[in-house]
């Protein structure tokens, strides 16, 4: 199995796509979060990866930077129903606050006669705390983790040998998350800066950082952690800054991909 990344910006980046990326096996794809805007369709023709590929995605959040890229998905999947009579079906997963979004995006925006296809051939399922699927032929557990902002899911998988994949989204781990975060094989976090800033420290702060992530894993017994979700300011020396502040706080092995590197789990 394989994680291409499509993206490793936040919100504001401009010099690299939002953070996504998909896990694969062979020609089977999972996509996780899609971005903000039709770059995911470079992201995806840059990494070679086909749209109808993207059997399976998971959008974590509804903010605008993780879910704007599945309506470009949706209008390019349906526009293939009707002109190369295409028949795969895709399924969108999401907890209820992004499926209500995806729903109220494409009704507002997509033509009828591609909104015809929503449930019909496009599934958008609701996952609940502790639902599973099965994916890339593996088990995969929804979870919330309690965001203090919109509702947020993570997940994790089971990838073989007793070892699990285990995304967490953007936001610091809440002490009901540790559970799954334990003993990881893998896990993918975004931290947006390295540390917090003196006068960040005394708020509740949302989103989470390589410091609090690799404290994190060094507690929890993660062997690898992929971090992204950064600055464009931090893109010159991103890695090198960002491997040298976990290596403070966690043993394991770092990984800070830039966009379109593949890591082989």
């Amino acid at each position: 199995m394989k994680i291409t990344i499509l993206g490793t910006g936040h919100g504001t980046a401009t010099e690299c796509y939002n953070t996504c990326f998909t896990i694969s096996d062979d020609k089977d794809y999972f996509l996780i979060d899609s971005g903000g805007g039709n770059g995911i369709l470079k992201q995806l023709k840059d990494a070679k990866i086909n749209v109808e590929d993207l059997t399976n995605v998971f959008i974590s959040h509804k903010h605008s930077d993780h879910i704007l890229g599945a309506f470009w998905l949706i209008r390019i999947i349906s526009r293939k129903y009707i002109v190369d009579g295409y028949e795969k079906e895709h399924f969108i997963y999401g907890n209820d606050e992004v499926i209500k979004a995806l729903r109220d995006i494409t009704k507002i925006l997509l033509p009828k006669k591609f909104i015809k296809f929503i449930d019909k051939k496009i599934k958008l399922v609701k996952v609940k705390e502790g639902d599973s699927i099965k994916v890339l032929n593996h088990k995969c557990t929804f979870f919330d983790i309690l965001s203090n902002d919109v509702k947020q899911f993570g997940f994790y998988m089971d990838i073989g040998n007793n070892k699990k994949f285990t995304f967490i989204g953007d936001e610091s781990c809440k002490e009901n998350t540790t559970q799954y975060v334990k003993n990881s094989e893998w896990l993918f976090a975004d931290a947006y800066k390295p540390v917090l800033m003196e006068h960040e420290k005394d708020k509740k702060y949302r989103h989470s950082t390589v410091e609090s992530v690799s404290r994190l894993c060094q507690e929890l017994n993660v062997k690898n952690v992929i971090l992204s979700h950064t600055l464009d300011d931090d893109l010159k020396k991103r890695k090198e800054n960002y491997t040298q502040v976990a290596k403070k706080f966690f043993n394991g092995n770092v990984f800070v991909p830039n966009d379109l590197e593949i890591i082989n789990i």
